[in-house]
This record gives structure tokens, C-alpha cells and sequence, in this order.
């Protein structure tokens, strides 16, 4: 078996801001955070709900671009990135968004040599639209992709799986990896049902973590 993989969430975890939220505070302030609201009172944040957000930005491939190389990234992850592949171990982003916007952003800062699961999507009526496979053995009716399923199958590959989350759609991948790694709301899920998890704030502290247990060099 492999030594390590790191897996981790990209929206709001590797990046320090969801791009959805992104585009809510840029162009669609008039009615996307009431609907942001309203939605989160009785639905999840779920593929229905991220192609009415993405599919209504309005502009152009190349302005929709422009905004993705903006995206925020965790100022200490490039390096954790780097670290981890060093250190002999092997890096996944497990996303419920798309590659639309990840592949983007990881050519954008030159971020190579790391293995991104999530779902399609294409430019389409001035907005992104995702397409979930329901063919993957990953896929998922509510969040289009199943990240418990995916560090599952991972944890037959390597002997240790390491998962970093930040909202509901990381609790069964959090549950399921051998050491979790959490921050904002998949917290409190964890905490509610008395699942181990190692608490932080960005990817030094992670750093800091797997270095001191010998994990990094």
C-alpha cells in the first residue's frame, strides 16, 4: 500500500471563501443572498441549488475567468501542497462543486501533481452549469458526489487517509478517513455526534500537526 493521501475539501477550506458565495456578493446581491437565505431554511446546499446560483452570473467565459483566478486561497496551501507531495504522500481535492472553477484556479497558481474528484461543468448562457455522473459509483442524488464513498475506497490504496472539510457534505469523508481535520460547520457535526476530529483554522495549523507526528519532514 501507498504511505499517505491528504484529501481535501476546496471550497471554504482550501479556499478561504465558497466561490458561490463569491459570486452572490458580486453580481447577484439583489436576490441571491434572500434566496441563499430562504433556500437554507428547508433545502442543503445541493447541485439544484449551486446550478441556479452559477447559471445566473451573466457575463462572459473570459469575466467569469477573471474571477475564478481571484478565488482566495488559503495562504499556506500551495506550500502544504508542495510538503505533502515531498513528504512521499499524495494529494486529492474531493469537491461537491466542479472542476469548471478547480482545474482553473490549480493552472492559474501552478499547482500541479494533485488528483481533483468532483463534478463537470461547462459554460453555458453567460453562467456555469454542473453535471453530476450518475454513472460514478461516486455519485450522489443530494450533493452529486459522495466523498465518504471516495475516502473509502481511497483508505484500500493507502495506509493512512487524512481529510480536511469544512461543511456538511465533508461529514461522511470526515467520518470515514483515519485522522479529520475540521474547521466552521462540519465542527459542530462532528461534535454533535462524538466524532474525533483535530480543530482548525488554516493549513499551517495542519502543518504543524502532521510535522510534529512525523508525517512531514
Amino acid at each position: 500500500m501507498k504511505k499517505f493521501a491528504f484529501v481535501s475539501d476546496f471550497d471554504g477550506t482550501l479556499t478561504e471563501k465558497d466561490f458561490y458565495h463569491i459570486i452572490i456578493d458580486t453580481y447577484l446581491q439583489e436576490w441571491g443572498r434572500p434566496f441563499y437565505e430562504d433556500w437554507k431554511k428547508t433545502k442543503k446546499i445541493n447541485v439544484e441549488f449551486l446550478n441556479k446560483i452559477l447559471g445566473s452570473i451573466g457575463r462572459t467565459e473570459e469575466e467569469i475567468l477573471s474571477e475564478i483566478h481571484r478565488l482566495p486561497l488559503d495562504e499556506y496551501a500551495v506550500d502544504f501542497i508542495r510538503r505533502v507531495q515531498e513528504a512521499g504522500g499524495e494529494f486529492y481535492i474531493l469537491s461537491a462543486g466542479t472542476t469548471y472553477y478547480i482545474d482553473r484556479l490549480l493552472a492559474h497558481r501552478g499547482i500541479e501533481g494533485v488528483t481533483v474528484i468532483s463534478m463537470s461543468g461547462v459554460y453555458k448562457d453567460g453562467g456555469i452549469e454542473i453535471t453530476p455522473d450518475e454513472e460514478s459509483p461516486y455519485f450522489s442524488e443530494l450533493f452529486g458526489i459522495n466523498k465518504a464513498k471516495v475516502v473509502e475506497d481511497l483508505k484500500k490504496e493507502f495506509e493512512t487517509v487524512f481529510f480536511a472539510g469544512d461543511s456538511e457534505p465533508d461529514l461522511g469523508a470526515a467520518k470515514e478517513a483515519d485522522i479529520a481535520f475540521a474547521k466552521k460547520d462540519l465542527k459542530k457535526l462532528l461534535s454533535k455526534e462524538q466524532q474525533e476530529f483535530v480543530p482548525f483554522e488554516n493549513f499551517k495549523e495542519i502543518e504543524k500537526y502532521l510535522q510534529e507526528r512525523g508525517w512531514l519532514a
